[in-house]
């Protein structure tokens, strides 16, 4: 699975630095100060977050559940990291209300409450196979 996710990996970063080789003038500028604050952004923050919430769970979380409450946490993370630029409008053009027709704030929370909704049940199954 390593050598599979490694050359997947380089794929795609092949494909980025052929699609920046061949575009019209690229600012390269702009490309390396995009790639320096991805860089930045994930080693001094969300990475230490990551860790931090981690630690949190597995110090405070009773062991039956620790997995739901991880899984629901990367589900939330993941769900709210494609649904933000929605529910913050980016993009929105004021003359043109159909390019956001709906309401994403409260449809990333109803979201976000089935998975904790399911990670409670698995939570409460976890906790009826340890208590037999």
């Amino acid at each position: 699975m390593r050598w599979f996710l490694g050359a997947l990996g380089l794929a795609a970063l092949g494909y980025g630095g052929y699609g920046l080789l061949v575009h019209d003038r690229p600012d390269l500028f702009s490309v390396a100060g995009f790639l320096v604050t991805v860089l930045v952004t994930h080693d001094f923050v969300v990475l230490p977050a990551i860790l931090g919430v981690g630690a949190l769970v597995a110090r405070f979380a009773p062991g039956w559940a620790r997995r739901p409450v991880v899984a629901a946490l990367v589900v939330s993370a993941a769900v709210t990291a494609v649904a933000l630029p929605l529910v913050i409008g980016k993009g929105r053009i004021a003359d043109n209300p159909s390019a956001f027709p709906q309401r994403y704030g409260l449809h990333l929370l109803l979201v976000l409450a089935v998975v904790w909704a399911a990670a409670g049940v698995w939570s409460v199954v976890n906790l009826r196979r340890t208590s037999r």
